[in-house]
């Protein structure tokens, strides 16, 4: 937990709080603070170009009480915030250029989380810093334009600031990472893909197709002729399977291999590409396939482009094929979901068939592999299962692998499991006058759940 986001966050909910009764007495009737928490998983969303769900659901568990964890964020995410809105607005009629503004409160709030996110080590390669100065910078002219020249408002040096000192941040960080991290070699790439987990299939099937590319180079560099192999691919497989993980191994493989200038992996979804409105979905994409250009654009459940009728889905597969049919030597498309629903999307569109004749299945995780996924849970955070509790996680996956429920996630249930069995350990322990550091690090029957 960050302290400057949980009290910023703290303080911006708790002012909607304090002037709901205001609200209701002006006929607006709407939760101010349930609105606000929306806007901003909004503005996560937003400026997350990938990890996006999980991004999300850690920041709910961490900052948002469990009252309000059931809100999601919406698919559409407007230039000026409704909540927003409505507190600069109730600025102009409260305070007279008095006291703590509302929308300084939200504009604090907003800063903090662009901030954390985009100089956190762990989430700064997938999010875009631009994005966030560029949001912060419309929401403050927003509160200009209503409150005019008041001077409670963060002045524009603050948002000029602001960026100025992210993008010198991140400047500075990304050099200290070309010294200290260089890029991997098609070697170690390769040597992560094959200590993956399970995946036998997948990893014979990647190995051929970058073996096949490499000679193609070879013989392209001697002269010879090299036939047209499409470097998009079909991923096929259930949740929690690997696809992601897998597609970023690759794309920084096309890189090393020359296939691919820049190699960086850009994560849509549908909400991500359409729009609700006549020409919007073109031009939505079309920014999702610039972020992606010299590298992979990565489209999980593609499937639910093609719905059919009058939706704006079709307007985003054919943008998509036209910028890989003129970008053919700098820009990869990889579309993942379902088996069955993938196979009715592809074979709906003779575009789509014909460029993606490229299909690897991701099988799904047998009882030992779902087990070893646990494992590596516990090891990587210093944890061990308690005597007895082995063989009770076992009986489980066997059962839930031959009974496997229809939302069964593989390798994502085993992360979820996992992060449970850790609350509910610390919800035990909480409970003891003193806690051995065996205590500390042991997961138990108990704590699983299951």
């Amino acid at each position: 937990m960050v302290v400057d986001v949980k009290n910023a966050l703290d303080n911006l909910l708790s002012a909607c709080r304090s002037v709901q009764p205001i609200l209701l007495a002006i006929g607006e009737k709407r939760d101010i603070e349930g609105m606000t928490v929306r806007e901003i998983l909004n503005f996560i969303k937003y400026i997350s170009i990938a990890g996006t769900e999980d991004r999300i659901a850690l920041f709910k568990e961490t900052y948002i009480a469990p009252a309000l964890r059931f809100i999601e964020p919406t698919s559409e995410v407007g230039a000026i915030p409704e909540a927003f809105e409505i507190l600069c607005n109730l600025d102009q009629k409260l305070t007279n250029g008095k006291g703590v503004r509302l929308s300084s409160l939200y504009l604090a709030c907003a800063v903090e989380i662009g901030r954390f996110y985009t100089l956190s080590r762990y989430d700064k390669k997938d999010i875009d810093s631009k994005r966030f100065t560029e949001q912060l910078k419309t929401m403050k002219e927003y509160s200009e334009s209503i409150l005019e020249n008041d001077t409670s408002v963060m002045e524009e040096s603050t948002v000029q600031a602001e960026d100025k000192r992210l993008k010198e941040r991140c400047d500075k960080d990304n050099k200290l990472e070309e010294l200290n991290e260089p890029e991997e070699t098609i070697e170690e790439l390769l040597d992560k893909l094959n200590s993956l987990i399970g995946l036998a299939r997948v990893k014979q099937e990647v190995n051929s197709l970058i073996n096949l590319l490499k000679i193609n180079k070879i013989r392209k560099n001697r002269g010879h002729k090299v036939p047209n192999v499409s470097r998009h691919l079909v991923f096929l497989g259930n949740p929690g399977t690997g696809k992601t993980t897998v597609a970023r191994l690759i794309s920084k493989i096309y890189k090393q291999l020359g296939v691919l200038e820049k190699g960086q992996l850009v994560e849509v979804d549908r909400a991500g590409l359409v729009a609700g409105y006549v020409g919007q979905t073109a031009l939505k994409t079309k920014e999702k396939i610039n972020e992606a250009m010299g590298g992979i654009l990565f489209i999980d459940e593609a499937y639910t482009l093609a719905k059919g009728g009058g939706d704006f889905g079709q307007e985003a597969i054919d943008t998509i094929l036209k910028a890989m049919e003129d970008n053919r030597e700098n820009f990869v498309v990889i579309v993942a979901g379902y088996p069955g629903p993938m196979e009715d999307f592809l074979e709906s569109n003779p575009g789509l068939k014909s460029r993606f004749n490229k299909s690897i299945f991701f099988e799904d995780y047998s009882k030992d592999e779902l087990f070893e996924i646990f494992e590596v849970f516990c090891k990587s955070n210093d944890m061990v299962l308690a005597t007895d509790t082995e063989k009770h996680l076992r009986n489980y996956l066997e059962q839930l692998c031959n009974y496997r429920p229809e939302n069964f996630a593989n390798g994502r249930d085993m992360r979820n499991l996992f992060e449970s069995a850790l609350s509910n350990q610390a919800n035990r322990l909480a409970l003891l006058a003193g806690i051995s550091d065996r205590e500390l690090s042991e997961i138990t029957i108990d704590d699983l759940g299951i």
